[in-house]
């Protein structure tokens, strides 16, 4: 997988074996929110052993192997601290005097040149200014479904192009590479005949560089669709740079400001976020010394032009894009957009035809499949989990930022080549990929451990809260009244359900049982298999602490969509959700529709 003579940076980085198709996968539910953000998970043994094993394996990297730049860190929903941070390497390999100086090292304030990860910071500026201009007049006007000519009205097509579709592009469409736009606003006026004009870094480097607003407008009005808008999806650095002039342009009409896009990003989401070392255009004269610059040919001194800006002009640090990855898309109550915002862009737009990659709004989506089983006679026990990333390539840099929103935790990936013809170059999209090998399952395991001490266990010391009519003596035996949970694979079953000797979960199957056929769905051996059930109201009717759950029928190979919420109690509370409170020290479980509340022994 590396270069010849690149060590191994053991078993963990060399396989990739977990990205697999998805095929064969059992349901395994996710975790509940309230399990995310909790940082106990961080103190588990291994979570600890996983940070350890990169370090080791981060670096051996720089034993006389390489000497690129590298700057990561992975940031958990529990703090806006990164959890681990690796940083090694040549800052400016145009300054060989300092080579070994202290000030030449790279750190997490280092700066790169971060390439197409400005592409979501485009798409995340779009949520922001819905969210502000909402607050302020009450209408934004703006969301990612808004068509562009509403937002850009000299957004032209060919007639063609824009009678099948083309005036119905998004947003969403542009964010996500789906609308059909041609990868480029300019031609490299490449002469097969001649053999001229190469698309060197030097040469894309300048047409970047003179890509204006107005550029990008023209240019596109006179070049026809790859394909009709939303059918597939194709990367489109244009599009992109379309997305950021569409938003600016609205932003501007309603406040009657005159912004760029990168002036709206720079004050709407840097500064709130005191990214204090991300910016666009020209280098600040006080951020010069952070400045990395890459020892092959590179654009250390290339400056990109507004209408690329959102595309790719974007430069920041490993720790200024962990507080983006933590406030924006990890913490449980998000800054600058709304946890529905959130919801409605960490979801795919397009799924490619192989199976394992799908794009969304800002994101490039891997499907990572991971066997959830302890045991080897266990089989298609089994979890995927979406991985929400971007990267960005070119001009002596590579870069990922990655978050896995359902383990709660991010990553960030930095890096510049040093250009020495005795060292071998760092694959960082390999590296990103075996940080993953190593963190998936450890956040899991760590995940599932946290979900048996917060809510795994015996219930017992039950009593009638009086809602409706008295249904548990007070107290109630415990050998009448109780219930019990495990988990087991990363899933919590509810095993047993027992209020005044009779089944909760026999009951709820009776509802469909005939003189003929008594199907048991859910008061089986292995009990029900539990769902985070995260409505705001059902939350918010049993106070702080709650998580709702829904149960499930276990083992499905396929997971089950349908719901037996038609089944309610004279109250209007669904037969299939449980509801467990953790308050004062204690953890209890709630059943309204027999009003009874268990306390865990």
């Amino acid at each position: 997988m590396f270069s010849k003579g690149l060590r191994p940076l053991g078993r963990a980085f060399l396989s990739a074996s977990c990205i697999i198709p998805l095929v064969g996968c059992a349901c395994v539910p996710d975790y509940p929110e309230t399990l995310l953000s909790d940082p106990v998970v961080l103190k588990h043994p291994s979570v600890v052993a996983a940070f350890e094993q990169l370090q080791r394996n981060l670096s051996s990297l720089y034993t006389n192997t390489t000497r690129d730049g590298l700057s990561i860190a992975v940031v958990h929903a529990s703090s806006a601290t990164p959890a681990f941070t690796f940083n090694n390497g040549t800052l400016k390999n145009n300054e060989t005097s300092l080579q070994s100086a202290d000030s030449n090292i790279v750190t997490s304030d280092s700066i790169f040149r971060i390439i197409s990860v400005s592409k979501n910071i485009a798409m995340t500026s779009a949520l922001v200014v819905e969210n502000l201009l909402k607050n302020t007049t009450g209408s934004s006007g703006i969301n990612l479904d808004s068509p562009v000519r509403l937002l850009l009205p000299n957004f032209r097509l060919p007639e063609k192009d824009w009678n099948d579709g083309g005036s119905e592009i998004t947003l969403r469409m542009l964010a996500s590479h789906t609308a059909g736009i041609t990868r480029e606003c300019y031609s490299t006026g490449f002469d097969m005949i001649m053999n001229t004009d190469k698309a060197y870094t030097s040469t894309i480097g300048a047409e970047w560089a003179r890509a204006s607003v107005e550029m990008v407008i023209e240019t596109l009005a006179g070049t026809n669709l790859m394909f009709a808008p939303g059918h597939r999806a194709a990367y489109s650095n244009a599009g992109v740079a379309l997305f950021g002039a569409a938003v600016a342009t609205h932003y501007n009409k309603v406040t009657a400001a005159n912004l760029s896009w990168s002036q709206i990003a720079t004050q709407k989401i840097f500064d709130p976020l005191s990214m204090t070392h991300s910016f666009f255009g020209t280098i600040p004269q006080d951020l010069v010394p952070r400045i990395s610059v890459p020892g092959s040919e590179n654009w250390a001194n290339l400056i990109v032009g507004t209408g690329y800006d959102p595309a790719a002009g974007m430069w920041s640090s490993s720790a200024d894009l962990a507080k983006y990855l933590y406030n924006v898309w990890l913490q449980p109550n998000p800054t600058l957009i709304t946890p529905f915002q959130r919801r409605q862009v960490l979801k795919p737009a397009y799924s490619f035809p192989d199976g394992r990659q799908q794009v969304g709004p800002g994101w490039e989506i891997i499907l990572y499949t991971l066997s959830t089983s302890l045991d080897a006679s266990v089989t298609n026990s089994t979890k995927t989990y979406n991985i929400f990333g971007k990267s960005g390539d070119g001009g002596g840099w590579h870069s990922w930022v990655d978050v896995i929103p359902n383990l709660g935790y991010g990553i960030v990936v930095l890096s510049q080549q040093a250009g020495q013809t005795s060292y071998t170059s760092i694959p960082v999209t390999q590296i990103r990929n075996a940080i993953h090998d190593i963190l998936v399952p450890a956040f899991s395991e760590a995940l599932a451990r946290r979900m048996e001490e917060r809510f795994g266990g015996t219930y017992a010391h039950a009593q009638d809260t009086g809602l409706t009519v008295d249904q548990v003596p007070n107290p109630a035996p415990n050998a009448s009244t109780y219930a019990r949970l495990e988990v087991q694979n990363q899933v919590l079953y509810l095993r047993e359900l027992v209020v005044n000797g009779t089944s909760a979960l026999e009951a709820v199957d009776r509802l469909s049982w005939a003189a003929d056929a008594k199907p048991r769905y859910f008061s089986t051996p292995d009990g029900v298999a539990l769902e985070p059930a995260e409505g705001a109201g059902e939350t918010a009717q049993f106070g702080e602490g709650t998580q709702v759950w829904r149960i499930m029928i276990p083992g499905l190979e396929i997971c089950d969509w349908f719901d037996f919420d038609g089944y309610k109690d004279e109250k209007r509370w669904p037969l299939s959700k449980i509801v467990l409170v953790e308050r004062d020290g204690s953890t209890q479980l709630y059943y309204p529709p027999f009003d009874v509340v268990i306390k865990r022994t």
